[in-house]
């Protein structure tokens, strides 16, 4: 009698988030003034989270500061904190927002553009998630 043992196969996800299209904004000033002027442009309420990204290395323990408004639409996050940068790759971007939900690259040009109008915001840049490699990009989905 030949018993045969049934193999069952289990799919493991990767635990990677969906690509999506995220902002980077150029400006000089600091967190808290940008997301008031954001605020008054945009008409919403970026308030600071408790929630900062935190990365920890031997070197210690960074806090990059994450505002978001109260329907959670999308995060303003420093992409500097002290020294050190987020993304290492965008070393010249100061601040990234991030959509909350899912959100196309039209949506991403007219919210870009809008952006462009605020005097205080030297530049804005259009990214793709796929297109940057960087292990801390995960860290930017709440």
């Amino acid at each position: 009698m030949n018993r045969e043992k049934k193999i069952t196969r289990h799919t493991i996800g990767t635990g990677e988030p969906q690509p999506f299209c995220f902002l980077g904004v150029v400006s000089a000033e600091p967190d808290y003034r940008l997301s008031v002027m954001i605020n008054r442009h945009l008409g919403t309420d970026l308030r600071r989270s408790n929630e900062d990204v935190i990365i920890t290395t031997p070197a210690g323990t960074q806090h990059f500061s994450r505002f978001t408004p109260e329907n959670s639409a999308f995060s303003l996050i420093s992409n500097r904190s002290g020294g050190s940068v987020l993304l290492r790759k965008m070393k010249n971007i100061d601040y990234l927002l991030v959509p909350g939900g899912v959100h196309d690259r039209k949506e991403a040009d007219d919210l870009a553009a809008s952006l462009r109008i605020i005097p205080e915001i030297t530049a804005v840049f259009i990214f793709e998630s796929r297109d940057i490699p960087d292990r801390h990009l995960s860290l930017l989905i709440q």
